[in-house]
């Protein structure tokens, strides 16, 4: 029962960076026993298998963002062809160096001093939150997360007839009393 918790992961800023996706989480020993379970002694599995076989060595659904990953590497773009044990080995590999290098993108400061300097001249971080996170960490950053078109709506003030009359008697430098 350890580390079981209905709140989360221990740290929610590390599992919702861009990098952390299913590929970062399994091996490629892992992910070769639901391979030989899937192709058996064919040792050859079709494209179109891909998903199923990554969704079964999961234990979940792989992201649309790694899909796109795997669609690239693997080129799935076309369903017909066969990938072999080697060749999904070396495209794992290919896309583990990518997502780390995108988790560096998360890094901003190597050294305290550096961030503090930033802090007292009011300096903005060099990297946006989109390029580092996959959604929104706080209810605050779901305002502009997605680039949607802002509508500013004006309710201008509307007074009443009174207030209009009384306005009028201090225009006209009356007592409105």
């Amino acid at each position: 029962m350890q580390n079981v918790t209905a709140l989360g992961p221990k740290n929610p800023w590390t599992a919702n960076l861009l990098s952390a996706l299913g590929i970062m989480h399994f091996n490629n020993e892992e992910i070769k026993e639901t391979f030989d379970t899937l192709v058996g002694s064919g040792q050859v599995l079709p494209k179109i298998r891909l998903f199923e076989m990554l969704k079964a060595a999961y234990g979940f659904e792989p992201m649309p963002e790694e899909m796109g990953l795997f669609v690239n590497t693997f080129h799935l773009e076309d369903d017909a062809g066969e990938l072999t044990w080697p060749e999904l080995e070396a495209g794992f590999d290919e896309i583990r160096e990518v997502l780390s290098g995108v988790s560096k993108n998360a890094t901003e400061y190597i050294s305290v001093d550096d961030y503090r300097t930033d802090l007292m001249k009011h300096r903005r971080m060099m990297k946006d939150p989109m390029d580092k996170f996959k959604a929104p960490m706080t209810e605050s950053m779901n305002i502009g997360w997605h680039e949607e078109e802002v509508f500013n709506e004006r309710f201008p003030k509307q007074s009443c007839a009174e207030t209009r009359y009384a306005d009028d008697m201090v225009k006209a430098k009356l007592e409105p009393f």
